[in-house]
């Protein structure tokens, strides 16, 4: 029988689970409890450690709620350009594939929809922390002007307006519907339906050209 080999834990390997695990409970105290209200102790108790393991990897509960915000932004991310690669849903002009994307990226579900509300009105009340909630943003936003570029030169397509715009006036109106949608199931996926409605007025018609090889390639995949 071959032996596995046992991965060693070295004193980083330990303080990084340790860092892991912390950052994981802290988002579910975080979650249920709110910032204010959220304890170390709580925080260090719920992952199995005492209050000094905090410490040692976080300067404070400031610290550690950026951390989680930090993985929440990365998890996000990642999922968002998961979910646009290989898709044609710009090229297609298929409003109802953007908004089902952009949802289950942003609000994966209204518990983590209220943390990162609750991030927001952190950053809205302490400018010093405020640039680097907006640089994430901003990065997300970039991840969403590349994805747009690239699928409207596929199509042929030239937008009307700069996509910078198109893509802060589509995270902007998402955050709002989805806000909407948690605090009344009952209005339905008005995203979808902005979507419907503001991705003809974005597209110049007048500079239509045929599709660039590359969205040929992608259909005969």
């Amino acid at each position: 029988m071959t032996a596995v080999p046992v991965e060693k834990w070295t004193p980083e390997r330990r303080r990084q689970l340790t860092r892991d695990a912390l950052i994981e409970a802290a988002a579910q105290v975080f979650t249920r409890r709110g910032f204010h209200a959220a304890s170390l102790d709580e925080i260090a108790e719920a992952a199995g450690f005492t209050r000094g393991a905090i410490y040692k990897n976080f300067a404070d509960k400031e610290d550690l709620f950026f951390a989680v915000f930090d993985r929440s932004f990365e998890l996000s991310l990642a999922s968002f350009a998961d979910r646009m690669d290989g898709t044609d849903a710009i090229a297609e002009l298929d409003a109802t594939t953007l908004a089902d994307i952009w949802e289950s990226v942003r609000g994966r579900d209204p518990d983590s929809y209220v943390l990162e509300l609750e991030f927001r009105l952190y950053a809205l009340r302490n400018p010093e922390v405020r640039e680097r909630y907006a640089s994430h943003m901003r990065t997300m936003r970039d991840l969403v002007v590349k994805f747009i570029e690239e699928r409207t030169e596929e199509a042929g397509i030239t937008l009307a307006v700069p996509v910078e715009e198109v893509a802060a006036i589509v995270e902007a109106a998402s955050e709002g519907f989805l806000a909407a949608a948690y605090l009344d199931p009952g209005v339905g996926n008005l995203f979808a339906r902005f979507l419907e409605l503001f991705m003809p007025v974005m597209v110049d018609d007048q500079a239509v050209t045929t599709p660039a090889p590359g969205r040929a390639r992608r259909q005969s995949r």
